[in-house]
């Protein structure tokens, strides 16, 4: 991705930002994908001197994704029959950061980064630099639910055992609660602010997003999302016409039996990456 950015987009070097992980997890290396560096890079867009009111911002994540059942923290009696999810009905979804489940200078568990929380983080973006973001998320979120598919080939794990949805909710919480604004992740009917961005995800809530080993340019081996192959493969083929928007894109993607790529977002029918 951040090689098409550079060469297919013209965007300088310079003005990407990234977390890389290593093959073996050094701690407290600020360049790691940890949920504290991803949740300060995130916050930073916010107020960053170099990006401008209006600018074009895009977001990447490519990894793990899981999702915890929505009565791991509120009751039925709380919440009859709400949906909590972008996605999914009775899930809250989340990222899964490289240091989750480690304990912390306290002794507490790192919890895992939900939906609410990188919703919130992107309203406040959205605030200071106006809605031209795109997120795109190269992870499914359907838990444990294997489907018959060999797990180094789907980017999915299952939930923490030390850290509960309660942990994840109350971590963001912690984070987002004296932004103007906020509204709390903790609220039984919370809904996601859909106006702040566009995102477009691998998969649906009830999919896998699936990767195949690939030798990377440095000769490494590793693993390529299908969804990121495919997206790329497309943006570079010339197919999409002048003017295309989110949705003509995703109808333009190559169609797989085992996951459907998704967007979402009220500005989902408007022009790509500039959202006019």
């Amino acid at each position: 991705m951040e090689k098409y950015l550079i060469e297919g987009l013209g965007v300088p070097k310079n003005r990407i930002q990234t977390l890389h992980g290593p093959q073996i997890h050094v701690p407290n290396i600020s360049t790691l994908p940890s949920r504290a560096n991803i949740i300060s890079m995130l916050l930073s867009l916010a107020k960053n001197p170099d990006i401008n009111t209006g600018d074009i911002i895009v977001i990447y994540y490519s990894g793990h994704g899981s999702s915890y059942p929505f009565s791991d923290y509120f009751t039925d009696e709380d919440s009859p029959g709400t949906n909590v999810s972008i996605a999914g009905a009775g899930s809250v979804e989340v990222l899964c950061p490289m240091d989750r489940d480690m304990l912390d200078e306290n002794g507490i568990p790192i919890p895992d980064i939900s939906d609410r929380e990188l919703n919130s983080i992107l309203t406040q973006v959205s605030r200071s630099k106006g809605h031209r973001i795109t997120v795109i998320l190269d992870s499914c979120n359907s838990g444990g639910a294997t489907r018959g598919v060999d797990e180094h080939e789907a980017r999915r794990t299952s939930p923490l055992k030390r850290a509960s949805l309660k942990e994840i909710l109350v971590s963001a919480h912690r984070t987002m609660k004296d932004f103007p604004g906020y509204r709390s992740v903790l609220e039984v009917d919370w809904n996601p602010d859909m106006d702040s961005h566009v995102v477009l995800a691998a998969c649906r809530e009830d999919e896998l997003a699936k990767a195949r080993r690939a030798t990377r340019d440095d000769g490494t081996v590793g693993f390529n999302g299908i969804f990121t192959e495919s997206l790329i493969g497309l943006l570079k083929s010339g197919t999409l016409r002048e003017g295309s928007t989110y949705l003509d894109l995703i109808d333009a993607l190559p169609k797989f039996p085992f996951q459907t790529a998704v967007v979402a977002g009220k500005r989902k029918n408007t022009r790509l990456w500039d959202q006019e």
